[in-house]
């Protein structure tokens, strides 16, 4: 008979152990080799008809929030489904001159592919603080509101996650970095698109957004490696458009030094090589 009462739980790997051979050319040439020779050609060209281009902010946030709303609606009936119109209308009615719509919904336009997400991230001054945090709370009294230096994150109490944690729904972004100041404060940086009124970033400080995310000390890794997809599809379907100077220029912004490196992130998408992160 077998006893489930006190089941062997499998033990913690050791956290000094070395994963340098996985990273060897050797490593990785047999691989290759193996799975070349496994596959063989059989799924050559299966990604071809896949979209390449950008989906147009417009179409891209209309499917990303229909996405969002769908689930709200067939899973999580009792959760609020704040989109971010709805946030950008109350930002708007309490005076809030400066904001841009960033996150997902800031750069799902330059995705071929849009996806969802389930808050709404808005960057604003920091001098706007209180009376956007004022605002938002009296339109939605009912989230719970989490105040940190560089973001007040509202949750909602009726989506949760296992844990019991509530989900963030919105965040308003404060205009902490030098980064996130030249793309608030700058017009070069943002673009106004003339179907939806919303501003968001250019494709160059979405993918400098991307690159910071992704290089950033205090980023968890799987949150990295979502910036390292988004920052590639972005890339390859915006290749073309995207301006080198004022790319550099962003770049710069997040580090001495950084704008170079951007660049050649920017080159590392398009030929299809990882990110040294």
């Amino acid at each position: 008979m077998t006893d489930h009462t006190n089941p062997q739980l499998p033990e913690r790997p050791n956290p000094e152990m070395s994963f340098e051979h996985l990273y060897t050319p050797d490593h990785l040439r047999r691989r290759r080799e193996a799975v070349a020779k496994q596959e063989g050609e059989l799924w050559k060209g299966v990604d071809d008809s896949d979209p390449k281009c950008p989906a147009g902010h417009a179409r891209g946030i209309r499917i990303s929030v229909s996405i969002t709303s769908n689930y709200r609606r067939t899973h999580k009936k009792d959760a609020m489904d704040i989109q971010p119109q709805d946030v950008i209308d109350v930002l708007i009615a309490a005076g809030i001159k400066k904001w841009v719509l960033m996150g997902l919904h800031g750069y799902v336009g330059y995705l071929p592919q849009p996806r969802a997400t389930q808050d709404v991230d808005v960057l604003i001054r920091q001098s706007d603080r209180k009376r956007a945090v004022k605002a938002v709370h009296e339109a939605w009294p009912m989230l719970v509101v989490e105040e940190l230096e560089p973001v007040v994150r509202f949750k909602d109490p009726a989506d949760c996650f296992n844990d019991g944690r509530p989900k963030p729904v919105i965040d308003l972004m404060l205009a902490w970095s030098d980064l996130n100041e030249a793309i608030l404060k700058e017009s070069e940086y943002v673009v106004l698109d003339e179907e939806t009124q919303h501003v968001v970033p250019t494709v160059e400080a979405a993918l400098a957004s991307k690159y910071a995310a992704l290089i950033s000390d205090y980023r968890e890794l799987e949150k990295k490696e979502y910036d390292a997809g988004d920052f590639r599809r972005i890339a390859l379907a915006n290749y073309d458009q995207v301006r080198r100077e004022p790319l550099r220029r962003l770049g710069d912004l997040v580090w001495n030094g950084g704008g170079a490196e951007l660049e050649e992130f920017l080159e590392l998408a398009y030929q299809q090589k990882p990110f040294p992160v």
